[in-house]
């Protein structure tokens, strides 16, 4: 990647969310190693939460969290944190190959059905805009969510700091509910036997391992 190429990406504001994301995956890289000096164990489930959301998905990710006794604030701050990585690095990777700058192969059939997705409830978004993107990201339903709501919002004319801030809010709230519930569940399970969650954990692993095989097949 040349320097024209890197100046005329970092000078736009898209430039900038992808600035956020590599800040967001540096500062907490650094923070887990140094934590990791102070407590291992804490830091290394911190970790491992964080690829799980990143890569398996929020309810793997929290449910693990609270197996492994951490705490609330600490499950629902790095699951925020791992989301908010994906949507500003996505984000800005999907706008830049939408407007010509990169081409990111790996990423185009991603791509495409949100797009599809963003022409299935176009009339909804239209109509109801902001509030509509917040709805949309907030409930937890399939092929919803803050990746794929940030693009529907850029796709749909919102000015990129917008459609961040509305993905960011609807993130914490539903993110902390989310905590909220599991909480409950997990604690719940837990004075049976603890075991029984990490089967269910390990379950929903392999599910959603399984789901991401067969649609690439």
């Amino acid at each position: 990647m040349n320097k024209e190429l890197l100046k005329k990406i970092f000078s736009t504001k898209v430039g900038v969310i992808l600035l956020i994301s590599i800040v967001l995956i540096l500062s907490t890289t650094i923070f887990l190693v140094i934590y990791y000096f102070f407590d291992a164990s804490v830091s290394s489930k911190l970790a491992t939460m964080l690829f799980t959301n990143l890569f398996i998905g929020r309810v793997p990710a929290i449910s693990f969290g609270y197996a492994s006794n951490l705490s609330h604030l600490q499950v629902i701050t790095f699951n925020i944190l791992a989301e908010m990585i994906l949507v500003t690095l996505i984000y800005s990777l999907f706008v830049f190959s939408f407007e010509g700058v990169l081409k990111i192969k790996r990423l185009e059939e991603f791509f495409s059905k949100v797009q599809k997705k963003k022409e299935q409830h176009n009339d909804a978004f239209v109509k109801y805009g902001r509030l509509g993107l917040f709805i949309f990201v907030f409930i937890p339903f399939w092929m919803t969510g803050p990746i794929v709501g940030s693009i529907i919002g850029f796709l749909i004319g919102m000015k990129h700091f917008t459609v961040i801030f509305i993905v960011f809010l609807a993130t914490i709230i539903s993110m902390t509910l989310w905590g909220l519930f599991l909480q409950e569940i997990v604690n719940f399970i837990g004075q049976f036997d603890i075991r029984f969650i990490w089967i269910l954990i390990v379950i929903m692993v392999v599910s959603v391992i399984i789901l991401k095989y067969k649609k690439r097949g």
